[in-house]
């Protein structure tokens, strides 16, 4: 685990170390998505990484094949071709 101190600035503005952004997995720009535990622990992700985390989260409930899906791989293999 790695720590990193963030200095606050005036209006609590944040200057991230490029060090924190890399661990983070972000570029100069971005979002970052904090969660404040009960115990006051502050967990922060960036969003792109809290989006790829949720890509397939609902997949199990799936049924069956939409017919959206269906004309849509149609389409897919009809322009590969």
């Amino acid at each position: 685990m790695t720590n990193f101190t963030v200095p606050i600035r005036e209006h609590g503005r944040l200057n991230l170390p490029k060090r924190l952004r890399e661990a983070l997995g972000i570029s100069d720009t971005g979002e970052l998505v904090f969660t404040i535990r009960p115990d006051g622990v502050a967990e922060v992700v960036s969003a792109q990484t809290l989006a790829q985390r949720s890509t397939g989260l609902f997949s199990h409930l799936k049924v069956e094949d939409s017919e959206t899906d269906a004309f849509i791989a149609e389409r897919r293999a009809e322009a590969d071709r």
